[in-house]
């Protein structure tokens, strides 16, 4: 009975890990959905892997109106994928 009962908890345990493995999966595949969009939106700028690298680094341009459109545009996907929709 013992040995049943801790089968059965590590096939819990199992089908939890694999759940999790897809969650992080698919979370994965969003926030290189939603880059992909933003850099398709933005072809002339280099995002790099990482937005919050992009928002650091970043140098400000000649018209300050057009970077703040930018920015906002890059926090608003930093967002997006944040909450996961």
């Amino acid at each position: 009975m013992r040995a049943r009962l801790v089968e059965l908890l590590r096939e819990r345990a199992r089908e939890r890990r694999i759940r999790a493995a897809g969650a992080r999966a698919a979370a994965d595949a969003f926030a290189a959905r939603v880059h992909a969009e933003l850099a398709e939106e933005l072809p002339e700028e280099d995002l790099g892997e990482d937005l919050t690298d992009f928002l650091e680094h970043r140098a400000p341009g000649a018209d300050p109106e057009a970077d703040e459109e930018l920015l906002e545009r890059v926090r608003e996907a930093q967002e997006r994928i944040a909450r996961g929709y």
